[in-house]
């Protein structure tokens, strides 16, 4: 993702996504590149409480206090949407104090401070990427369309602008999918480390917004595109590597395939998912997804290749030439492009580690649906319905959730959602589809 410095008059947008889910910051001249890397740029706290549709929450902090974005150099990216349009350069950040130290309220922060405990309890580093689908309006709908060439072939001009566009700006694609829901479309992306996870997440849906605009129209990362229609996710791929580098999450002597650190890890998310539902499904519109038989996520499952669970354990593949090790992840199903993807990574580590330190025995994979199993047998293998509205999942994630951040940063991402919801209260369906469409 590294970029050569800006020249001396480029302007580069600095800044992260917010509890929201929208890329917001300022622009930095060139010029001042150097010294803003060092101490930052100036950034109201207030400005932490803004919604999607760019209201104020209530808050504490009003018009007083500072905070700096300060970028970190290795993200400055380019984004070359056309060759006759200048390029856009964006670079994230961590909002840090007056005296330098990360600001509880910082997503980055709250998720570099989570992947070095896993690194120093555990001695396990995540690998991953956020897998993608969003509306482009260009895609016009017809009969037939999901994953066919016809619908591939109108979507061509956009995705032949859009790859070299990622792999400039450090994203490289693997795949492109005409979708099952109307003017959808999935980019997956190549695997990263870390803080790049959620970095590349963040820069993958900017890059596609600038592409989709240089042909005249919007992608949307919105997780319903019509009342009672499918849903669009962002699914995390993740494993982990050991201090050598080496493939952890994989062990063919087990049952799963899941090694004894990885099961834990697993153990302790799927405990913890309910609470965490607020931040992974952060709008209104999510728990339009989020439902049985919709090839989503309605319950805290794991399963073996099923993609109604929550946690999908994947194929591997032993005649591809490529270590099964290398090949092995689970994929984490309950979240979408509303979200913002470093406090979705960061919660899932912060769960995962409770898992390990407490050493939770591997949970047995699901075979069939939860509606098939009496409540009884639900109870005893943990397997709960997730919150069904954005109501209910911020109640579950004040009352138990929020005990995987930092208290500031819980308060915060609360007021914001409360506010959203406000927003939209009393509105027809329609209508909050189509602001949360516009919104991302």
């Amino acid at each position: 993702m590294a970029d050569s410095g800006p020249g001396e008059q480029e302007i580069v947008f600095v800044g992260q996504v917010d509890l929201g889910g929208v890329f917001r910051g300022k622009g930095v001249v060139g010029h001042e590149w150097p010294y803003r890397c060092r101490w930052g740029v100036g950034w109201p706290p207030a400005n932490l409480m803004l919604t999607p549709f760019g209201t104020l929450a209530d808050n504490a902090f009003g018009s007083r206090g500072d905070v700096f974005i300060v970028p970190d150099p290795p993200t400055l990216t380019t984004i070359a949407a056309t060759a006759d349009v200048l390029p856009l350069r964006i670079a994230l950040g961590h909002l840090r104090t007056r005296t330098g130290a990360a600001w509880d309220c910082c997503p980055r922060a709250f998720l570099e401070a989570a992947l070095a405990d896993l690194a120093r309890e555990a001695g396990l580093y995540v690998k991953g990427a956020f897998e993608h689908e969003f509306l482009y309006s260009g895609l016009d709908h017809r009969l037939g369309d999901p994953f066919a060439l016809s619908a591939y072939r109108r979507i061509q001009p956009f995705a032949d602008r859009l790859i070299p566009a990622l792999a400039l700006a450090g994203v490289p694609a693997e795949t492109v999918i005409p979708e099952f829901a109307p003017q959808q479309v999935e980019v997956p992306i190549a695997p990263a480390v870390g803080m790049a996870i959620a970095d590349r997440s963040a820069i993958l849906r900017e890059v596609v917004r600038a592409v989709a605009a240089s042909f005249g129209e919007q992608a949307s990362f919105t997780p319903i595109g019509a009342p009672g229609g499918v849903g669009s996710g962002a699914h995390l791929h993740f494993s982990f590597l050991d201090r050598g580098g080496r493939p952890a999450a994989w062990d063919p002597a087990s049952a799963t395939g899941l090694s004894a650190v990885a099961a834990a890890f697993l153990a302790g998310v799927r405990r913890r998912l309910p609470a965490m539902a607020a931040v992974t499904a952060p709008t209104v519109v999510s728990y339009e997804r989020l439902q049985p038989h919709r090839w989503s996520a309605a319950y805290n499952t794991l399963a073996v290749r099923d993609r109604e669970a929550a946690l999908r354990i994947c194929p591997v593949r032993p005649d591809t030439g490529r270590p099964e090790a290398e090949q092995f992840n689970i994929e984490f199903r309950a979240t979408d492009g509303a979200a913002n993807p470093h406090l979705v990574l960061g919660l899932l580590v912060r769960a995962g580690l409770e898992g390990i330190r407490e050493r939770l025995p591997p949970d047995p994979p699901l075979e069939g649906g939860p509606e098939d199993l009496p409540p009884a047998e639900l109870v005893r293998l943990g397997v709960e319905r997730l919150p069904t509205s954005l109501v209910a999942a911020l109640d579950r994630f004040a009352g138990e959730g929020r005990s995987l951040m930092p208290a500031a940063l819980a308060d915060a991402f609360l007021g914001v959602k409360r506010a959203e919801m406000a927003d939209v209260a009393g509105l027809p369906a329609e209508e909050v589809v189509r602001r949360y469409r516009a919104a991302f």
